[in-house]
């Protein structure tokens, strides 16, 4: 196996992987149009240089959307094989049909998560001799560091209370679920409606953005409620360590659930209006599902109280998701140095 790798590209060439309901025909044909535009002036070149060195392997996080499905297509005319690194959970979006080719690119081999995701690449029609289960190097590490440190200086700097609830947005706009205008109504209502719980003095409401989403759009929100100084909004803090922080945590639609579960936080999923509860985990019994037609407050309640949290589905869940959350790199190597030798 060669000794020089090379990452590339070395900038975000991917900013959205959808670009949402209310962007409509003309908005996805001007992204069309924008991504060819994109390929053809700035990454076709740089990449076919690269590629002029004919590496041994190519390793990739996605095989079906841009720029992905430009390269593997470069790929395969090269014959150069590649591996693809899952890169998250696995689920339909409305808005972006590409995503649902993810897996069916004719990669070499698939570094799956586990035996749930070895069973969606399967009915992609993935070879079952080139999945395998590797786990994810990123849980490797998320299970491997102290994040008690960070923590605690998240909570001085904060001033965190005794109880602490984790609301993880992301982009479900981006994603096709709804427009921008109906997920900041749901984030709305969500404030008003757990008011009851800031009755405790020690509850804090910490709500962490994805980093495409609006930092001051979601200060304003906060500030309208009547208890702002109990709500702390954050963009660029980093992630894991207020896992440590919170009590339960409550999601929309990521894999942040996933990494929830990991840190054995109590789990809900807030329902998505005409939509419902994305991915499985209301399904697969490791998330209570926070109903948008009930008041949210008890609800909520039972999450803190961490009602419905069956131990033993939580771990046979996380097995399925998997399969590693110690050795995962050394998976992946295997499976890199197998293809390469």
């Amino acid at each position: 196996m060669a000794d020089d790798f090379v990452s590339i590209p070395d900038r975000q060439i991917r900013s959205s992987p959808s670009a949402g309901k209310q962007g409509g025909r003309a908005s996805h044909r001007l992204r069309g149009l924008a991504r060819e535009a994109s390929w053809w002036l700035m990454l076709q070149r740089p990449l076919r240089h690269t590629f002029q060195t004919h590496p041994d392997l190519v390793v990739l996080p996605n095989d079906a959307a841009f720029p992905y499905d430009h390269i593997v297509r470069m790929l395969h005319g090269r014959d150069i094989p590649f591996l693809l690194m899952q890169e998250g959970i696995r689920f339909s979006l409305p808005a972006d049909k590409e995503q649902d080719a993810y897996g069916r690119g004719g990669a070499a081999a698939i570094a799956a998560w586990g035996e749930s995701s070895a069973a969606y690449f399967r009915a992609q029609g993935a070879p079952p001799e080139t999945i395998h289960c590797t786990g994810s190097p990123r849980f490797d590490h998320i299970c491997q560091t102290d994040w008690q440190p960070q923590a605690e200086q998240l909570r001085a700097t904060y001033g965190f209370g005794k109880t602490n609830l984790l609301f993880l947005s992301n982009p479900i706009d981006d994603q096709g679920f709804c427009t921008t205008a109906e997920k900041m109504a749901l984030v709305h209502r969500f404030l008003v409606e757990i008011t009851p719980l800031f009755a405790d003095p020690g509850f804090h409401l910490i709500i962490k953005l994805h980093a495409r989403e609006s930092l001051s759009a979601f200060q304003a929100i906060a500030a309208a409620t009547s208890y702002p100084q109990r709500i702390t909004v954050l963009g660029q803090s980093p992630l894991y360590p207020l896992f440590t922080v919170a009590q339960a945590a409550v999601v929309l639609a990521s894999t942040v659930g996933l990494e929830a579960l990991v840190f054995g936080l109590p789990l809900a999923v807030l329902e998505i209006p005409g939509v419902g509860f994305v991915h499985d985990y209301v399904s697969g019994g490791v998330a209570l599902g926070l109903y948008s037609q009930r008041p949210l407050a008890p609800q909520v309640q039972a999450l803190l109280s961490g009602q419905g949290v069956d131990t033993a589905v939580t771990i046979a869940y996380l097995q399925n998701n998997l399969a590693t959350r110690t050795d995962a790199a050394e998976q992946v190597a295997r499976v890199i140095t197998t293809l390469t030798r």
